[in-house]
C-alpha cells in the first residue's frame, strides 16, 4: 500500500529517496525528523516505510487494531498500519516543497526497509534511549539493517526518558539527543569520521566529507592507534611507541590524501570538488573510546562497516555496535563499494 507525498512532487526516481523506518515509536519519530532535515538539505524526497505482516506487526499497529471493533483480519491490520504511518507523518512539520511518500510493506520491519532502501541514498532508523538500547540484539531492526544494507544507514537515538540508565539531555529539533542544534550565530557542529586505511573506512571518509560540505560543517577525521601497540613494548620502549605513532599518523594523512587530496585544507578546495575544513585527530586510545569522545558534541558520527588495525574487525558487536549503543550523535554506518 502506497500513499504518494503530501508535499511536492513524488515523481523522483527511487534512487533519490531517503528511506526511513516508521513503527509508531519515539525512536522512529526522531528518525523521521532527522530524515526530513537531511532530505531538505539534499533536495530529495522521503520514503516513510512501515513493515507490517500478519506474523510480525509493530506494537503501535497491534494497539490500533485492538482498539478497533471486529476481527483482526488482514484488512484490519493493513488499515491499522496505514493509520499509524499517516499519524506519524502528520506529527512532523515538513519544509515547503519536500515530497514524502507513505509506504506500508507486507514484510517484517528489517526486511521491509532493506527491500525499500536497496537503491536509496540512505536508510534512517531509530533506536530506543541509551539504557534500553543495551538490550539491542543482532535480530533487532536497527542492527539487522545496519549489517545488511548496501547503502549507508543512519541510526538516530530517541529522546531520553526516565527508563534510561544515564542522565538525559533533551532531543533537539533534528531528532537527536545531546546538544541542541546550532543557531545561525553558533558554529556548525562537526561531522566526525573514523579511519584506519581500509576500503570501508575510506568510503566512510568520502561520505562524511560530503555530509560536512552539505552542512557547512568542519570534518574531524579520527584515527586511533593504541590498540595496535603491544603492551610489553609500550611499557619498555618509547622509541617503539614513537615509531607506531608515526606510522599511525601516516595512515591518517594517507587516508585523507586518497579521498580528499593533498591540497585539501581549511577552507580550500580539493582536486575536483568543494571540501570541508578538516581537523586531523590522532588518538592514543581504543577506537571506540576515541570516536565516542570526539563525537560528544558532533552533528554526526560516521564509521565504516568494518576495519582493521586500530579499528579491528569493525563489525556490529564491535566498534560500530558500541557507537550505536553509546554515541549521543546520530551514527552513520557506511559500507564500501
Amino acid at each position: 500500500m502506497t500513499d504518494e507525498g503530501r508535499n511536492g512532487s513524488a515523481g523522483r526516481s527511487a534512487g533519490a529517496d531517503i528511506v526511513v523506518g516508521i513503527d509508531g515509536s519515539p525512536g522512529s519519530e526522531s528518525a523521521l525528523r532527522w530524515a526530513v532535515t537531511e532530505a531538505s538539505r539534499r533536495g530529495v524526497r522521503v520514503r516513510a516505510v512501515l513493515g507490517s505482516c500478519p506474523h510480525e506487526q509493530p506494537s503501535a499497529v497491534r494497539r490500533w487494531a485492538d482498539a478497533t471493533a471486529g476481527p483482526h483480519d488482514e484488512g484490519t491490520l493493513a488499515q491499522a498500519a496505514g493509520q499509524v504511518l499517516h499519524e506519524a507523518l502528520t506529527d512532523v512539520e515538513l519544509p515547503p516543497g519536500l515530497a514524502v511518500v507513505e509506504e506500508v510493506v507486507d514484510a517484517p520491519g528489517s526486511e521491509a526497509l532493506l527491500t525499500a532502501g536497496r537503491d536509496a541514498e540512505m536508510i534512517v532508523v531509530g533506536t530506543r534511549g541509551r539504557g534500553l538500547l543495551h538490550r539491542l540484539r543482532i535480530g533487532s531492526v536497527s542492527a539487522s539493517v545496519a549489517v545488511h544494507s548496501p547503502v549507508p544507514v543512519v541510526v538516530v537515538r530517541a529522546p531520553r526518558t526516565g527508563d534510561d540508565d544515564d542522565a538525559a539531555e533533551p532531543a533537539g529539533s533534528d531528532g537527536r539527543s545531546g546538544p541542541q542544534p546550532h543557531t545561525s550565530e553558533a558554529p556548525a557542529r562537526p561531522v566526525v569520521v573514523g579511519v584506519d586505511g581500509s576500503p570501508n573506512s575510506l568510503a566512510a571518509l568520502r561520505w562524511a566529507a560530503d555530509e560536512a560540505v552539505l552542512r557547512g560543517a568542519p570534518l574531524h577525521v579520527v584515527h586511533a592507534w593504541l590498540a595496535a601497540v603491544p603492551l610489553p613494548f609500550a611499557e619498555t620502549s618509547g622509541d617503539i611507541v614513537a615509531a607506531l605513532e608515526d606510522q599511525a599518523r601516516a595512515v591518517l594523512d594517507d587516508s585523507i590524501a586518497q579521498v580528499i587530496g593533498t591540497a585539501a585544507g581549511p577552507g580550500q578546495d580539493g582536486p575536483s570538488a568543494p571540501t570541508p575544513s578538516i581537523r586531523r585527530v590522532l588518538v592514543a586510545a581504543s577506537a571506540t573510546r576515541a570516536l565516542l569522545e570526539e563525537s560528544r558534541d558532533a552533528d554526526l558520527l560516521v564509521v565504516g562497516a568494518r576495519g582493521r588495525g586500530g579499528f579491528a574487525e569493525l563489525l556490529l558487536g564491535s566498534v560500530s555496535h558500541q557507537t550505536m549503543l553509546h554515541a549521543t550523535a546520530p551514527v552513520a554506518i557506511v559500507h564500501g563499494r
